[in-house]
């Protein structure tokens, strides 16, 4: 059993390699998507965070031998421990905001307030994002399919771990 978590900012291909695995039947969870996550009182006003019970739940009751997560929040890092390999993917700044501004199915980072986030994100976030990551793909130099390919070693070698 492996469980494999992706992160990294809006527009690095997150949802993309997401949508190309469950095609090719693999048990995949974006948490932006499916009710996992929560908002909390912070100095600033509001903050989106993973809800820690339901991911928690989650990984403990995954249905295949493998789980592909992806998200990126401030307190996803108490779950490191959980994950076989934590994969952070990443791209130039500039490639990050015009894939962003050509995307269709999510309009986040399309208002200017949002794209402020993304490059303030960039700077203060990614380092820590880096920080964390056992394993760092910089998707404006590897296509979809590559990088699903090495998603897919890293869950044979999780497997293969645990065996």
């Amino acid at each position: 059993m492996g469980v494999i978590f992706i992160t990294g900012l809006s527009g690095v291909g997150k949802t993309s390699v997401l949508q190309r695995l469950k095609k090719e039947g693999y048990d995949v969870v974006d948490t932006d998507d499916r009710g996992y996550t929560k908002k909390i009182a912070v100095k600033e006003g509001e903050e989106t965070v993973w809800d820690e019970e339901k991911i928690s739940h989650l990984i403990e009751r995954r249905k295949y031998p493998h789980l592909i997560l992806s998200g990126c929040y401030s307190n996803q890092g108490k779950f490191y421990k959980s994950f076989d390999a934590v994969v952070l993917f990443e791209a130039p700044l500039a490639v990050m905001l015009d894939r962003v501004n050509k995307r269709e199915a999510n309009p986040y980072g399309k208002h200017p307030d949002e794209r402020r986030a993304i490059i303030e994100s960039f700077t203060h976030v990614l380092p820590k994002l880096r920080a964390g990551a056992n394993v760092v793909i910089d998707t404006s130099k590897v296509g979809i399919s590559e990088t699903v390919d090495r998603l897919k070693s890293l869950m044979i070698m999780a497997h293969k771990v645990r065996i």
